[in-house]
């Protein structure tokens, strides 16, 4: 088949380009609602963890609060990929332009890094396997650089909703009022150490007067 190609090595290069960088726009559309969707969770979890702090549901509080650390970790790696995705397109498409100068294409350490990165967010390891071939066809890739990339997976850190990420949501959610919160039973810490400073910034309203006294109960 390839002996009856007549196309030039530009021509074959700009066709697969351009067939990588559909892919990429697609995931990137995915990533997208993904992340839409991550924030619209977080709201409707927030409202849960307002609902919890008026009844001293302690329990609850922790839960909720780790569920949104989780979420926030999550698509923290969605934005990741996405800018991963735009340096590989990105990469690919200036190595277009030095196909039609020079004839070839140059293997792309960058483009390597990025679909490392890429690798270790798991729904993409297919898609990144999949743009690796094509990669190396196109010559951007070389095979060690593949063995690279397959490697970096092997090394995913796995991440932990830590007693202060899971303070720093309720204090997020609580306008500030997380100091008045007692000590949720994250690890043996108390999450109410800034209790002071945040009860001297409650004004008169009596709306947050009401506040005040629900979190005060949480102390019991």
């Amino acid at each position: 088949m390839s002996f009856f190609d007549k196309r030039s090595p530009y021509e074959k290069a700009k066709e697969q380009t351009r067939s990588i960088s559909r892919q990429i726009r697609q995931e990137k559309r995915q990533l997208d609602r993904q992340i839409n969707q991550s924030d619209r969770e977080i709201q409707r979890l927030s409202v849960d963890i307002r609902k919890h702090a008026a009844t001293n549901n302690k329990e609850a509080l922790r839960t909720l609060a780790k569920t949104i650390v989780k979420i926030k970790h999550d698509k923290s790696h969605l934005y990741s990929a996405k800018a991963n995705l735009d340096t590989i397109d990105n990469a690919v498409k200036n190595q277009l332009a030095n196909i039609k100068i020079t004839g070839i294409m140059q293997k792309s350490n960058e483009v390597a890094r990025s679909m490392a990165q890429l690798m270790k967010v798991g729904q993409f390891q297919a898609i990144s396997a999949q743009f690796s071939k094509e990669l190396i066809k196109m010559g951007i890739m070389g095979e060690m650089m593949n063995e690279a990339v397959d490697a970096a997976t092997d090394n995913n850190d796995l991440e932990e909703e830590t007693d202060e990420e899971i303070a720093k949501v309720l204090d997020e959610v609580l306008s500030g009022k997380v100091g008045q919160l007692p000590s949720v039973a994250v690890g043996g810490t108390a999450m109410g150490e800034k209790g002071a400073a945040s009860a001297a910034a409650v004004s008169d309203d009596s709306e947050e007067d009401e506040m005040e006294k629900r979190l005060q109960a949480l102390r019991s």
